[in-house]
């Protein structure tokens, strides 16, 4: 009989030389389970920006500071007597960065990491270029300029509201309505595409 063969017996039975093996390749070891990344290096390997600059943190905390359940989260790293709700965001910017720190640093947090403290589309500057203002100018008049520039690309990406009979009266309200909800969205792998037909058609 062949000296390879290796049997344990038991009240599993029999195992032979696979099973043993796997046991010396350590496949039934619970140090073998994939470790769970912390959400900084999940956001980092999925393209997402985080919020890093005191500034883009006060732009933030000024933004969302009217969100009852963003308030009840950094007030959990406001320090002692602090009154976070009418201050102009020189000490909230420096809670959201402890808070943004406490997340990334976590496992599990990373909804709120992505809803508070990695950037949008909307917080970069495009370049040589400037976003265009709700109301467009006068009469609407950049919303119009960019629906007429960007109306083919619309059409052959099928965007909501567009087709070859539209006009630039209805076209403006399309595009606008387009950048609005698309410039919300977080800079990411995913969002790579979108990112660049906002920055080509929301700009002037």
């Amino acid at each position: 009989m062949s000296k390879l063969v290796f049997v344990v017996t038991g009240s599993s039975g029999i195992v032979g030389v696979g099973g043993f093996v796997a046991y010396q390749n350590g496949l039934f070891s619970s140090t073998n389970k994939t470790e769970t990344l912390t959400v900084k290096t999940r956001l980092i390997k999925e393209g997402y920006e985080l919020v890093s600059s005191d500034e883009k943190f006060q732009e933030f905390f000024k933004e969302f500071k009217t969100n009852e359940e963003f308030v009840k989260e950094l007030n959990k790293h406001r320090r002692d007597g602090e009154n976070l709700e009418s201050d102009n965001g020189d000490k909230g910017k420096v809670a959201l960065k402890a808070l943004c720190s406490s997340y990334f640093d976590s496992k599990d947090s990373l909804d709120k990491a992505i809803k508070w403290c990695v950037l949008r589309i909307k917080d970069k500057k495009p370049n040589e270029k400037a976003w265009i203002s709700d109301d467009g100018g006068s009469d609407g008049a950049d919303w119009k300029s960019a629906f007429n520039k960007s109306k083919n690309e619309m059409i052959n990406q099928k965007i909501s509201g567009v087709d070859g009979s539209t006009n630039d009266d209805k076209g403006k309200d399309a595009i606008k309505q387009w950048c609005t909800e698309n410039k919300k969205l977080p800079i990411n792998t995913k969002n790579n595409q979108t990112q660049n037909n906002v920055v080509s058609w929301c700009t002037k």
